[in-house]
């Protein structure tokens, strides 16, 4: 069967016209286009914002009740229940989890994606406030927004000398520092002053006074009243009392008793006068020396290199004039990673841009191979224009997506310059000839960008705290892609038609390179590309059991899967908290045992190797039950071994520490959340079966293989001494509140004023000596004053009992909870198989010891499976309008599906990529894959797109097939050798840091590579196996028709 073939016949002296047409034959217009888009861009990438990492949205509200001297029972009756109850309705709020310990309590409430938290926290504010039966002696609740912070710098002041003596010059640096231009977060972090008047139990009992007595004193003597105003004809004058006494010594001389002959009974008779720190042991240490903690934050829109930048010389300056033994030792410096960090990125992304320029030159004529390279900085400083526009800062990640798509922008460029070169080779230079060239695959090639920008789009509505970094990457590569549109098609083409081409010298490099090559293409690849497509259905079925050997990798744990890539931390800490029924002594010991196997472990590596790992060590308590130390280590290159090593080896060493409640090791910069890599949230209503449930799971979990540092919110039980009303006391008149409120104020003490000193709220505080409130057996000996002012014993009175009580509650969604947590190491075992094994195996068990109880996952396992349904969601969806936009230039409902079932077999290559070089596959793969999937669409319809030419004028399948390969072969392999040479740099990278993206860079490069041969081997087999499955339609189709044209025939010729 012959068909007509008509032969693609140019009219070469036909003036074309358009867009593309306009822009060529005005070529003041295009380099106006491109100079404006280069100035703009380089005038944004001076004044943009620099970060680590970008700003995630914290969506927290949090409300702080403290209610001195309150058990955790009460403080969860009487206040957190009563907030729970009226905040239930606000429908913003995502979920709420409520912590209730000695002397006061918290809520954190989570608020929805997308709402406007300043309104939701006016909601919140207005709720608490209509509350009106809170405990009358505790303090106003707070309600504020979790605002996001950067870090900048930390630093100590250090020195051998008392900590009461470093507090004022901290308290003077941070002045200093928030009086520096750009900084506008500071912090010292020095224990609270406080004025404490101990009283002596015998002094009170010999001048008949009580506590209550020497508070009125305090309150009537040190104090500043005004007495009003005097109308004079100077004008008015203010009329005065000025006797607010600020330090402890002023103090002593106040009366606490006037007898009747004018006798004074001063303060300092009765009272022992401590002006000091709050009551409590402290251990600040830098490196072995005393040392006070400073850290400067950055707000969110700031740029933290300039902020740093005044700090450092601050501290070069400040230095200079500190006291002899003192200094300010910088602990961490933010900007020198992140100046590192981004370094390291513009590194790869010249390298990358480098090789890009080699490969065009290699295939194409240097001249052509220049103008295409110059549409990068187009592209990207043309994204760089309009990234403040959208949020997006320099950070890792946008750096990342330009190192992605340095391959991707120029696809575009080279499709359409390769195609005016090939007209020019063939009918000469001239504007006309560009022009067309251009055309005949502007719409392939305009198609081929919008398709990888729709596998991008529905990225940018990510949510949740992996959320920003998606974004991110898709807003950068949509802004280069849409420049790329506008460089390749308005001011390329005007370059293009300006280069005078000179003919190829023969048996130069070019001319044999040419030969060579288009001898390969038109030969070997020609014949097997013949074979392929006579035995398609076999070709068809290796390419099947390719992708199915790949999968067998996964399911053969040759290739694991893990949620995120592990990013060694450049300052390790580790933060430990002792349950509430411990003393202070106790929480500074355990630091110190730690402290010191950090640095038995540091002296072993010295000895071992020479050179240690640690450039300095801070350890620090934060109030009775918290502690932490923070370990920078020495710059990268000097490290022996990596800091998950290192954490190994403090693990091993750590002994089991009495009283430790939670411990744990931030040795990830991606860790650090305070829910744990996992956790499972235990509840019901009982909390002792609560605590008996979660004591079980631990001890499970614990024999689990890659399972560590397993915490929990579980307190022992703590002592309660319980009072009861003894009969004699109603004779007296003394009721339980009085006496509740007389004990409370002698044993836990009484707050007589607050006074402003240095700037610092400072409380005057009175209660017994320490030695007599410790003493459980002095209890019964207080005197306690009845109504007719007689004075009883409190042991005559009531009846006092030691029972066990309640340190800490924590409730979630109206129960009480308890959550455990812990880290998984991700070496040996794979987290989604834990997951399964716990919920399997553990779970079950646990269920079958406490029936009452229930279980929910959390932690950051929790949010990472769901970003996984939300990214697999968003592939679908970009899917969907791949499919839609090929359809449409395609007319076809079948060829789509062709281009696209590229996608499933670029995976192979992606998995064998991670399988060679030993990467675990990760969240950031899957955005690699999505990447991959934009460049492999846009080869595959280019290839398809000249089948249909050439189809339609009129060659046969096998021939237009075979034809279409081999014209677009140079195009084809050219974009994915770029995009692959692009990312080539960054999967080489031997940074620490980079470990977070080559995973993306794994998936993109090794996907295009194999998609290149699934394109060029394939589609051409595909295009035709479409064509066999058709058959059978047409053939019913075309009996049907047949079948009513004999009946329509039959019809006329009886109504004849």
């Amino acid at each position: 069967m012959s068909e007509h073939i008509t032969e693609d016949v140019v009219d070469v002296n036909k003036e074309e016209t358009g867009l593309i047409a306009y822009f060529a034959n005005n070529a003041v217009a295009a380099n106006l286009m491109m100079g404006f888009i280069i100035i703009m861009g380089l005038i944004s990438y001076n004044s943009i914002q620099r970060q680590m990492f970008p700003n995630v949205e914290i969506n927290f509200i949090n409300v702080q009740a403290s209610y001195p001297g309150a058990a955790p029972r009460e403080i969860e009756e009487s206040i957190l229940i009563k907030i729970e109850e009226s905040l239930k309705d606000i429908t913003e709020i995502k979920e709420s989890v409520s912590r209730a310990f000695r002397n006061g309590g918290r809520i954190s409430l989570r608020i929805r994606e997308g709402e406007d938290l300043a309104s939701v926290l006016d909601k919140v504010k207005q709720r608490v406030d209509s509350i009106g039966t809170f405990p009358a002696d505790m303090e106003p609740i707070q309600v504020t927004q979790a605002e996001f912070q950067q870090d900048v710098i930390e630093m100590s002041l250090v020195g051998d000398v008392p900590l009461e003596q470093l507090k004022p010059i901290a308290n003077q640096i941070e002045n200093e520092l928030l009086q520096l231009n750009n900084v506008s977060l500071a912090n010292a972090s020095a224990p609270d002053d406080e004025i404490a008047i101990e009283v002596q139990p015998e002094a009170l009992k010999q001048y008949d006074l009580t506590i209550s007595d020497i508070t009125a004193a305090i309150r009537r003597y040190s104090a500043n009243f005004s007495a009003g105003q005097l109308r004079t004809d100077a004008g008015i004058i203010a009329v005065r009392v000025e006797n607010q006494y600020y330090n402890g010594e002023e103090f002593r001389n106040i009366p606490v008793k006037i007898g009747a002959n004018g006798g004074r009974v001063l303060l300092q008779d009765v009272a022992l006068i401590k002006d000091g720190f709050t009551e409590g042991e402290r251990y600040f240490k830098y490196s072995g020396q005393n040392a006070i903690f400073i850290d400067v934050k950055a707000t969110k829109s700031q740029d933290t290199i300039p902020v740093a930048e005044s700090v450092k010389a601050y501290i070069e300056e400040k230095n200079k004039t500190l006291p002899q033994g003192l200094e300010l030792k910088v602990l961490v410096d933010m900007t020198y990673y992140l100046n590192a960090r981004l370094d390291m990125m513009l590194g790869n992304l010249i390298q990358g841009s480098i090789l890009v320029a080699l490969m065009l030159t290699l295939f194409l004529r240097f001249k052509l191979a220049f103008w295409v390279m110059v549409g990068l900085p187009v592209c990207f400083l043309g994204a760089m224009m309009m990234m403040p526009i959208f949020g997006v800062t320099i950070n890792i990640l946008s750096l990342f997506a330009f190192i992605m798509v340095l391959g991707i922008v120029v696809d575009d460029a080279i499709v359409i310059g390769e195609s005016a070169y090939s007209e020019v080779e063939q009918y000469g230079g001239g504007v006309n000839n560009v022009v067309r060239g251009a055309k005949r695959v502007a719409t392939p090639a305009t198609f081929g960008v919008l398709t990888t920008i729709a596998v991008f789009a529905p990225f940018t509505q990510s949510s949740g705290f992996e959320g920003a970094f998606f974004y991110n990457i898709s807003m950068v590569v949509i802004l280069c892609l849409v420049f790329s549109l506008i460089e390749s098609k308005l001011i390329l083409p005007a370059h293009i038609a300006q280069i005078n081409f000179t003919p190829i010298k023969e048996n130069g490099f070019r001319d044999r390179f040419n030969k060579a090559f288009f001898g390969f293409v038109n030969g070997k690849y020609r014949r097997f590309v013949e074979q392929c497509v006579e035995y398609r259905w076999a070709v068809f079925a290796f390419f099947i059991a390719m992708l199915l050997i790949s999968f067998g990798l996964i399911q053969a744990n040759y290739v694991r899967m893990v949620p995120n890539p592990k990013v060694p931390h450049d300052f390790p800490s580790i933060s430990i908290e002792m349950s509430e029924t411990v003393s202070d002594q106790t929480t500074i010991d355990a630091l110190k045992t730690i402290e010191k196997i950090i640095l038995d472990v540091e002296q072993e590596t010295i000895d071992a190797e020479g050179s240690g790992m640690i450039r300095d060590i801070l350890a620090f308590n934060r109030g009775r039950t918290e502690a932490r130390i923070v370990v920078p280590l020495v710059d990268e290159e000097l490290r022996l071994y990596d800091t998950f090593e290192l954490a190994r080896r403090w693990r091993e060493r750590i002994p089991e520490i009495a009283g430790m409640k939670s411990f744990s090791i931030q040795d990830d910069v991606n860790g650090g959340n305070d829910d744990g890599e996992f956790g499972y949230l235990i509840y019901g209503s009982d909390i002792k079966t609560l605590n008996a449930a979660g004591r079980y799971l631990i001890s499970l979990l614990q024999q689990e293989n890659g399972l560590f540092d397993i915490s929990s919110t579980i307190d022992p039980a703590s002592k309660e001494i319980r009072m009861s009303l003894l009969p004699v006391a109603d004779d007296l008149g003394l009721d339980i509140s009085n006496i509740a409120r007389q004990v409370g104020l002698s044993f836990y003490g009484g707050e007589a004023q607050r006074v402003i000193r240095n700037g610092e709220e400072v409380k005057v505080m009175v209660r017994y000596p320490q030695l007599t409130r410790e003493r459980f057996a002095e209890l019964k000996y207080t005197m306690i004053k009845t109504p007719t002012g007689q004075e009883v014993m409190l042991g005559d009175v009531v009846d006092l009992t030691e029972e066990p009580g309640i340190s800490y509650i924590r409730r979630e969604e109206g129960y009480r909870t308890v959550y455990v947590w812990g880290a998984i190491d991700e070496e040996a075992v794979e987290p989604s198989a834990v997951i399964d094994q716990i919920k399997d195996n553990l779970l079950p068990k646990m269920k079958e010891a406490f029936p009452a109880v229930k279980t929910q996952l959390g932690g950051t396992i929790e949010e990472q499976q769901a970003q996984q349904d939300e990214q697999f969601m968003f592939f679908w969806a970009g899917m969907i309008m791949v499919f839609i936009l090929l359809a449409v230039p395609l007319k076809s409902y079948g060829q789509p599906l062709i281009i696209m079932s590229v996608i499933p077999f670029s995976l192979t290559g992606a998995i064998w990529g991670h399988f060679l070089l030993g990467i675990d596959l990760s969240m950031m793969s899957t955005f690699g894959l999505i990447a991959a999937a934009g460049v492999v669409i846009n080869d595959s319809l280019v290839m398809t797109d000249y089948i249909n030419q050439r189809r339609k004028q009129g060659y046969d399948v096998k021939t237009a097939v075979l034809e279409a390969g081999c014209v677009r072969f140079r195009a084809i392999t050219l974009t994915s050798i770029t995009t692959f040479a692009g990312v080539l740099p960054i999967m080489f990278e031997t940074s620490l840091q980079a470990s977070f993206v080559i995973p993306m860079a794994v998936a993109l490069g090794f996907a295009v590579l194999y998609a290149t041969i699934v394109t060029l081997v394939l589609v051409p087999c595909l295009y035709i196996i479409l064509l066999d499955l058709t058959r059978p339609f047409n053939w019913v189709k075309s009996k049907l028709t047949t079948h009513t044209n004999v009946e329509s025939d039959t019809t006329v010729l009886t109504n004849e």
